[in-house]
């Protein structure tokens, strides 16, 4: 994981996470503290607890109009830590093809996970 400008990331903490289309990484977003609102680190393997998985439908209804890519969709949660190991179940989403997060096999939507893990541009959950 890199920290970002210097910041400062710590177990515990609220975070949201999104696929960086330029890093090719995973950016972590505080939600608390004196990093609130900002990014404070990019990462591949990223753990978190207590998600939720978030899409905003205005952001998805430009990005299907303009057909250009943007950040509107994200998972919340507690960052845990890292990891090199994957979960069982596999989501996704596509602005194109989907509202939200799905199950990659069963095309059930997702709303939240007890356990994620953000890796090579997957998204793996329990």
């Amino acid at each position: 994981m890199q920290l970002y400008k210097d910041r400062s990331l710590g177990v515990g903490e609220r975070v949201r996470v999104y696929f960086n289309l330029h890093t090719h990484l995973f950016s972590i977003v505080s939600l608390e503290g004196q990093y609130k609102g900002k990014v404070v680190a990019h990462g591949n393997g990223i753990i978190i607890t207590n998600a939720k998985f978030k899409v905003n439908s205005s952001g998805q209804m430009k990005v299907r109009e303009i057909r250009r890519k943007s950040v509107h969709a994200y998972i919340d949660g507690v960052f845990s830590g890292l990891t090199e190991e994957a979960l069982s179940e596999k989501a996704y989403y596509n602005p194109y093809k989907t509202d939200y997060f799905i199950n990659w096999e069963s095309k059930e939507n997702i709303f939240e996970a007890d356990k994620v893990i953000l890796k090579d541009k997957r998204v793996t959950y329990l």
